[in-house]
């Protein structure tokens, strides 16, 4: 009994901890937290700013082009929803990372 209350615990540890932001070299995982609209296309922020590693630039945003629409569709009903998403991204040294898959995780 005293094994299977210990099993219980570590699986609910390891549960809460799959909710929170991950970070990759080319993605983030997380909850949008906010958005904001320019003129090149929808601009996204992940759980407390944060930005894959390949984002090097200093941005805590990454955009999404307006060319991009279902992207961006998909985009604002995540967020409406508070879905989890995982965010690919193309690598930049300067501005903002430029989101080429944003995939609803749940």
């Amino acid at each position: 009994m005293k094994l299977s209350r210990i099993t219980l615990i570590i699986a609910m540890l390891f549960f809460s901890f799959s909710a929170n932001s991950t970070i990759g070299d080319g993605h983030v995982s997380g909850k949008i937290t906010n958005i904001t609209s320019v003129g090149s296309g929808l601009l996204v922020r992940i759980g407390a700013n944060e930005v894959p590693r390949n984002c090097t630039s200093g941005a805590v945003w990454m955009e999404i082009k307006q060319a991009n629409t279902a992207m961006i569709s998909l985009t604002l009903t995540a967020w409406t929803l508070g879905k989890n998403v995982d965010v690919y991204v193309s690598p930049a040294t300067n501005g903002y990372c430029q989101v080429w898959q944003l995939d609803p995780s749940g």
